[in-house]
């Protein structure tokens, strides 16, 4: 029971005590009231009777005697008048009982019982008593009397109860505002929404309550300021490069192997920039000159980078940087690369700046590896920068600022145009042929699924088409709503038709969701729209966006996720630690996980630094109420470090690749290895 209800209920008692005490005291006091004035009307009225009968009675006058009682009788004050005389005749009048008049409710009479005492007096003449005279009260008109005051108390009370009890509610809900607004501050920071109260009581206990919970907020952000600090700086001085604020090279060659070993498919391009006579440059026009132009350069990859998200770009040494750009197919690629050369031709490194700059690239892919099927061994990191790097000689033959490509990166596969691809994007939509997998996650024991990470794939006449391949051709023909809203509708589809669905429904499942979803307002409709056509399912699914991406969608996508937590939906993000954003968004979102990249895990059992930084975040995740989650370890070495570091979770190909069939998925077990 809340204390305000408790503090009502007992106002409430203290005035129903008041008020019946008080109504009893006025009944008690008004009923002996009435008791001495009647008894005192009677005695009066037969002292008055008995003088003016003394002569009627010498003379014997029955009739005259009978007179004088019947004009007192007749006046209603009396209930029986009675004259007992010497010779033995008796001369009485008498009423019928109260509550026979109906003066007052029977149970009334029963409970306020005026005790009327009969007046007894002689009638003498002289010394001689000629006989004796009773006279006893009515009171039927006292107990009328006596119940309409009683009344007009009673309705009186109710209406002083009344207005008592709603002034107490209003004077309640006055005081305790500030409690309200601690209690709801105090649930916020349960949530992870850490603020202070701007408005203090003026209670002398309630202000320092609230003094005492925004000195409570302010700690806390500065835990979280120094956990978050001290992580994001491991991370800069790990991965990051000072100068042009991308990528360093061991940050990029880590998450381009990271990629290249990876069973679920990928394709891309790779590229290897040089800017040419960039120590001439340095000499002499001075460090900082040299400074700013890779600065500037930075920038402009930054500014590019934020449209296209998924791409990695680092600075290697000196005036060397490296890209990584997923594309669909060498056709898309060429595209990809030549809009990156134009950007910084027109920008940074145009030709009247004096300095000349080549991108040597190679088109890389590998396709999806099915279970029980053969696959080509998977191309190493230095295979592919060596081929880059043979690129970008062969494109440093000419002065002039030029790319050029890989010259033995041909494709067996048949070559698609972007109007082939919006077609082929197209017929999946209208047809609904797109097809889920299932990666089961499993908890820090590795023993049981709390997790599914759901995959989508695409058919054509090559096979299985991995999102990792088709996704980027998604993204250009900005056909990303339908596609994650497609992936969705067929999970609940399935989730639908499923007979064990209901023996799992504490597993949750995960569905990565682009940013050009979360930026489109009528996808947020479509969405909700969608999932209310499946209410008892809803609350299985989570949705998850990619680090990198929440700069420019953070609004939105918190906008999203407070429409979605609602009906159950959670949040969590995705590639944690690819992003350059600091984790202060942990707090500003309503999260519920997070998902380690896989780049991060694979050698963590000889990367000491990588497994500081997952403590950390494990640290200061768990200090938000939020889970972490690893993914891709394929190693059971990695998998012994990433469970000493505390996550929640952890999943990858180890365990098992990903399932095709839901139910077969959902009856999947942790077989020993």
């Amino acid at each position: 029971m809340t204390l305000k209800r408790q503090l009502s209920l007992m106002a409430s008692a203290l005035i129903l005590l008041l008020l019946t005490g008080n109504l009893f005291l006025t009944l008690t006091n008004s009923s002996n009231y009435f008791e001495q004035q009647l008894n005192a009307r009677a005695y009066d009225a037969a002292t008055s009777l008995a003088l003016s009968m003394s002569n009627a009675v010498a003379d014997g006058d029955k009739v005259k005697l009978e007179r004088m009682i019947d004009v007192l009788f007749d006046r209603g004050f009396f209930s029986e008048i009675s004259l007992q005389l010497l010779d033995g005749s008796r001369l009485q009048r008498k009423v019928q009982p109260l509550t026979q008049n109906g003066a007052a409710p029977e149970w009334f009479v029963d409970v306020v019982d005026l005790a009327v005492i009969p007046a007894y007096t002689d009638v003498t003449q002289g010394w001689q008593r000629l006989g004796s005279l009773m006279v006893k009260s009515h009171t039927d008109l006292a107990y009328q009397d006596l119940w309409s005051i009683i009344k007009a108390e009673v309705i009186w009370y109710l209406w002083m109860a009344l207005v008592s009890l709603i002034s107490l509610q209003i004077i309640l809900r006055w005081m305790f505002k500030p409690l309200e607004r601690v209690e709801r501050q105090a649930l916020d920071i349960s949530e992870r929404n850490l603020y202070e109260q701007e408005k203090l009581p003026r209670a002398r206990e309630l202000r320092r309550v609230v003094l005492a919970m925004n000195q409570m907020v302010r700690k806390l952000k500065t835990i979280f300021a120094e956990q978050s600090a001290i992580t994001e700086k491991l991370r800069e001085e790990n991965y990051q490069d000072d100068v042009s604020q991308l990528l360093n090279r061991r940050g990029f060659d880590q998450r381009l192997q990271h990629i290249l070993q990876q069973s679920d498919g990928y394709s891309g391009v790779l590229v290897l920039m040089q800017v040419q006579e960039f120590s001439q440059y340095n000499q002499e026009q001075g460090r900082e000159a040299g400074d700013e132009i890779l600065f500037r350069i930075g920038e402009i990859f930054n500014q590019w980078h934020s449209d296209h998200n998924d791409v990695i770009i680092s600075r290697r040494t000196g005036a060397d940087f490296s890209l990584y750009i997923p594309a669909t197919d060498l056709t898309h690629g060429e595209e990809l690369v030549e809009q990156c050369f134009n950007l910084l031709s027109t920008t940074v490194l145009t030709q009247r700046g004096g300095l000349n700059f080549h991108f040597g690239a190679v088109f890389i892919e590998r396709s999806l590896v099915v279970e029980g099927t053969q696959t080509e061994h998977p191309l190493t990191l230095v295979d592919a920068l060596s081929k880059a790097d043979v690129a970008l000689r062969q494109a440093q033959t000419q002065h002039i600022s030029r790319y050029g490509f890989y010259a033995e990166s041909t494709q067996n596969d048949i070559e698609r145009t972007a109007s082939e691809w919006k077609g082929v994007l197209e017929t999946v939509l209208q047809e609904e042929s797109i097809e889920l997998h299932y990666q089961p996650i499993l908890d820090s024991k590795g023993e049981k699924v709390i997790h599914f990470e759901v995959l989508s794939r695409i058919y054509d006449q090559q096979g299985i088409i991995s999102a990792a391949r088709f996704w980027p051709m998604v993204e250009r023909h900005q056909l990303t709503p339908n596609f994650d809203l497609l992936v969705i509708k067929t999970l609940l589809g399935q989730l639908q038709s499923s007979a064990n669905v209901q023996h799992e429904a504490d597993k949750k499942f995960c569905i990565n969701l682009s940013a050009g979803s979360v930026l489109s307002e009528t996808f947020h409709d479509q969405l909700e729209e969608l999932l209310a056509l499946y209410p008892q399912w809803r609350e299985l699914l989570c949705i998850e966006i990619s680090e990198c991406s929440i700069s420019h969608i953070e609004f939105p996508l918190a906008r999203l996720a407070h429409r979605l937590k609602s009906q159950g939906v959670d949040l969590g993000i995705d590639q944690v630690g690819t992003g350059s954003l600091a984790f202060a968004y942990l707090q500003r979102l309503p999260l519920s996980y997070l998902r380690i990249a896989g780049s991060f895990n694979r050698g963590l059992h000889l990367a000491l630094d990588h497994k500081f930084f997952i403590q950390s975040m494990v640290q200061i995740a768990h200090n938000l109420d939020l889970q972490v989650l690893g993914e891709g370890v394929e190693n059971e070495d990695d998998i012994k470090a990433l469970k000493q570091t505390g996550v929640d979770g952890m999943g990858g190909y180890y365990f098992t690749p990903p399932i095709n069939d839901l139910n077969k998925a959902l009856e999947w077990r942790v077989k020993s290895k």
